[in-house]
């Protein structure tokens, strides 16, 4: 899902590059390749690994020696608890949140003990990680006004999940892009009852999902993004115990028992959406935005004819509009005190190199002449760049590009298609959604919220499945809502937000 953008309007941002090997000032022997291990989340089918053309690139601009573990979107969660828990971590350790929970808690804690380098007073001497486009992105990502994590940028708006439909579905059955809960529902229907891949069988599957990639329906009811909705009378209150998300839990159940999803949408992981999305038989399923060009290569295999549209927005019961928006930055590299303050300082070279008109190029596209050329000031990917997996994103996925647009492009994507998607994002950025407990922690929050909130996703399903009736789930809430550690939490996080407030 989150790959960067055809623009390189990262131009703006100094091309000065800090190699590894800067250290070598006296004109002799050059200095060692530097060995950096890293760990990144990957959204890719396949991954590249050191026999690489790109990787090898990167390689020799750097004057490193890359060990890259990708990590399939699948299993992060428990990959990433099983690397935090040996304490085996690698030179950039990345992680996708370090306030939500499970991860974030034992990340702060680990912070709070010494286990990470503070960058603070190293970024400065490193112009693109300290380039004003950068700003942004590590202010929101302080911890008690430092800096102990490199921001991965990610634009505010085009990512998170949200639906992407088939286009070329919703023109055949004369229905226009839903901006409606209600809206959204009828055109899932309609893709079941009215034949859009016109063969005559009653076998289209509306929309691929799982409870996780339907979560958003929850905070489209709430309007609010985040585990906390802020209410009128100025406090903050968990989410899963909020009377809308029984309605946006009724919303999902209703379509499940229509049969607008998967009949196995319980236990679905990622790539098994991926594959149903992909198979050509379903009519949605959600995405960050660049995805509706990424994902129709292998639908148009099966129909060619096949068009996918993102949604701009979907407004909720009360009216307001919902579409996903966030800090400018997804996810965070953190660099353990093992490390030498001299590797340290060559790690930070090699993402300032990552981070600069460069490396955002080279990470995007490859090697120009090789992997692309350019054509009247246009990027034209070659048969390479596929054979080289350069289109799948994988060595732009360490850095990002850092564009506004970037969540919304993806190699080879049409100009048509691109000023689309750009005027999508221009509309989604009129649509303020807030997110009152964005950088709130508290000590209960940490110790207890995500036991809590499984308990109150499990009990939804089960709702959602048949296998508990209404009356068990209101029982629950009463009885969650009741609970000493989640009043607590609830205490704690009020005084935190009341505190902030105040600054």
């Amino acid at each position: 899902m989150l790959t960067a953008s055809l623009v390189l309007s990262a131009c703006s941002i100094s091309n000065t590059a800090t190699p590894a090997s800067s250290d070598n000032k006296s004109g002799g022997k050059p200095a060692a390749p530097t060995e950096i291990s890293l760990e990144v989340i990957s959204y890719a089918d396949q991954f590249i690994d050191d026999t690489n053309s790109l990787w090898k690139e990167f390689e020799k601009r750097t004057n490193t020696k890359l060990k890259i573990d990708w990590i399939s979107a699948n299993t992060f969660e428990d990959k990433i608890n099983v690397l935090l828990a040996s304490g085996n971590l690698p030179d950039l350790t990345f992680v996708e949140d370090i306030t939500a929970a499970p991860v974030g808690p034992q990340i702060r804690n680990m912070i709070k003990q010494g286990a990470f380098w503070d960058l603070t007073p190293f970024l400065k001497d490193y112009p693109n990680l300290s380039a004003p486009e950068m700003k942004a992105s590590f202010d929101n990502a302080k911890i008690d006004g430092k800096n102990y994590t490199i921001p991965r940028y990610y634009p505010s708006y085009g990512g998170g999940v949200f639906p992407i439909l088939r286009k070329d579905w919703l023109d055949k059955l004369g229905l226009k892009v839903p901006e409606t809960m209600d809206e959204f529902y009828t055109t899932l229907k309609a893709f079941k009852e009215k034949d859009p891949d016109g063969n005559g069988k009653a076998d289209t599957i509306p929309y691929s999902a799982n409870p996780d990639y339907i979560g958003y329906v929850i905070n489209i009811f709430n309007n609010s993004q985040g585990n906390w909705k802020l209410r009128d009378d100025g406090k903050l209150y968990p989410i899963i115990t909020e009377p809308a998300t029984k309605d946006a839990m009724l919303w999902i159940k209703k379509a499940y028992d229509e049969g607008l999803f998967p009949a196995d949408f319980a236990i679905l992981n990622f790539s098994q959406i991926n594959d149903v999305f992909q198979s050509g038989k379903a009519g949605g399923a959600g995405y960050a935005m660049n995805n509706a060009w990424g994902r129709l290569e292998p639908i148009k295999k099966v129909d060619p004819k096949a068009e996918l549209i993102p949604v701009t927005a979907l407004a909720g019961p009360s009216g307001n509009k919902y579409t996903p928006s966030g800090a400018p930055f997804y996810g965070h590299y953190l660099i353990p005190k093992k490390v030498s303050e001299d590797k340290l300082k060559k790690i930070l070279a090699f993402m300032d190199y990552g981070y600069g008109k460069e490396g955002n190029k080279l990470a995007r596209f490859g090697i120009s002449g090789i992997h692309y050329n350019e054509v009247n000031g246009k990027i034209v990917p070659t048969e390479q760049a596929k054979k080289d997996l350069v289109t799948t994103n994988l060595m732009d996925s360490v850095f990002h590009e850092i564009d506004e647009y970037s969540a919304v492009s993806a190699s080879g994507m049409t100009d048509e298609f691109f000023a689309r998607q750009k005027q999508i994002v221009d509309e989604r950025k009129k649509v303020k959604v807030p997110r009152p407990d964005e950088t709130l922690v508290s000590d209960a929050y940490n110790k207890y919220y995500s036991e809590i909130k499984k308990k109150a996703a499990d009990m939804r399903v089960k709702v959602i499945l048949g296998k508990a009736t209404i009356q068990e789930y209101d029982d629950f809430i009463t009885k969650l809502s009741a609970d000493a550690n989640l009043q607590l939490m609830t205490k704690e996080m009020n005084e935190v937000y009341q505190s902030q407030m105040k600054k």
